[in-house]
């Protein structure tokens, strides 16, 4: 900025009005907020461009006359409005106005008993903000900045005065800290796996360096947020699973890191067995397809086959707590030759295989409580468990602590 940019800071300039319409008015610190991490002003939040428009449009649904701050338009209504495709597309920069405290969010029932939400719109700051408050004080601020940068840079230094800098003033690398550590080694676990999943078609892949320098940036920091936030490093590994993105968004991780956050170390564990076993089964249904054993699973989108991989993981999870042994579950899995076997058909190869008998016959007609086979003295057992698949080694199924209990 030069000089006599500087001073055409404080013109005023004649305000010529021509047509008047219906005003909104948006308050100069949300305007002001900081758009970006590099804002001088940045503390740890922020208010894209976007969510800026987010609040005019809260602001513009604001009766005046009612005297209060309130309104409650849908998520539908401000997607149309600003021109998104999809109403979940605000759930961010909603996200980024509750943070930032210029605006409340209240859970509310509409008269056609329909969820919603009440937004409380703030017109001012919330107490002890440091941000700039007016454009006045954007202008001075701004000036400060100018100013600092003549004083430190008044010209090129000579190279002798460069060296001689250099030389007495050695650069020190920063130290890494353990949380840094641990999030560069949860990090790059989730990538090797995420990478082996773009291979198998169940994570679409990254096509340039920048989506991949970015996923990663993204990766890094909600890991290390979450380690800042004392969250359990198997926790965070959980959520990255169920999440299945490179590099998710913060909304998105939070909201999960806070579903699952309140889970026993049983029930992780739980999670994560059944995590395992859904990535078994996946791969043994591609061999089998190949084998002409089982056909291809039909989709049209990435989203349709994640739904199936989800479905398939959450039977065998109730599969596991209901305490059907592994052996039986893959067996069940082998039987259907079903991508993602649906709940009523799993269950019934489940109990089929574990010898439970149903209470009724086929027609509907109720079975006899027992039967002349049982009273004969039980078979000597030979081999124990149903034979399965010699493919894939199960062990990080769970097959092996099975055995073992």
């Amino acid at each position: 900025m030069t000089t006599h940019e500087i001073d055409e800071l404080d013109e005023q300039f004649e305000i010529v009005v021509g047509r008047k319409a219906p005003l909104t008015l948006v308050p100069d610190w949300v305007t002001l907020y900081p758009a970006s991490k590099s804002h001088p002003k940045y503390q740890g939040k922020i208010l894209s461009p976007t969510a800026k428009a987010v609040y005019a449009v809260l602001a513009m649904h604001v009766n005046v006359s009612r005297g209060d701050s309130a309104c409650w338009p849908s998520r539908k209504t401000i997607a149309q409005i600003l021109g998104f495709s999809r109403e979940q597309s605000v759930d961010q920069y909603l996200d980024q106005l509750d943070e930032a405290d210029a605006i409340d969010r209240e859970p509310i029932t509409r008269p056609n008993g329909a969820k919603g939400v009440r937004y409380i719109v703030h017109q001012t700051p919330p107490d002890g903000f440091k941000g700039e408050q007016s454009v006045g004080e954007h202008y001075r601020n701004r000036r400060e900045q100018e100013a600092q940068k003549l004083r430190k840079s008044p010209g090129r230094p000579r190279k002798s005065e460069a060296v001689e800098a250099a030389q007495s003033e050695p650069e020190v690398e920063p130290q890494e800290t353990a949380t840094d550590v641990a999030a560069r080694t949860v990090a790059d676990e989730w990538w090797a796996h995420a990478e082996e999943l773009a291979k198998q078609g169940q994570l679409k892949p990254l096509d340039t360096e920048r989506q991949r320098e970015r996923a990663r940036t993204n990766l890094m920091t909600r890991i290390q947020d979450a380690l800042a936030a004392r969250h359990d490093v198997e926790l965070i590994k959980l959520v990255l699973q169920n999440l299945g993105e490179w590099g998710p968004a913060k909304a998105k991780f939070e909201r999960t890191l806070q579903k699952l956050k309140d889970k026993t170390p049983e029930e992780i564990a739980l999670d994560k067995k059944a995590q395992t076993g859904a990535t078994k089964w996946w791969e043994e249904a591609e061999a089998l397809v190949k084998a002409k054993r089982m056909g291809p699973l039909m989709v049209d989108t990435e989203r349709q086959r994640t739904g199936y991989f989800l479905n398939l993981r959450t039977r065998i999870r109730a599969a596991l707590a209901a305490g059907y042994d592994s052996r039986l579950i893959w067996q069940a899995l082998l039987d259907l030759g079903e991508w993602s076997p649906a709940q009523r058909e799993f269950d019934r190869a489940l109990r089929r295989l574990a010898g439970i008998r149903t209470p009724r016959a086929a027609n509907g007609s109720r079975g006899p409580l027992f039967t002349n086979d049982q009273w004969k003295k039980d078979p000597e057992p030979t081999g124990g468990a149903p034979e399965v698949s010699a493919k894939p080694d199960l062990s990080a199924f769970g097959i092996q602590s099975d055995d073992a209990a």
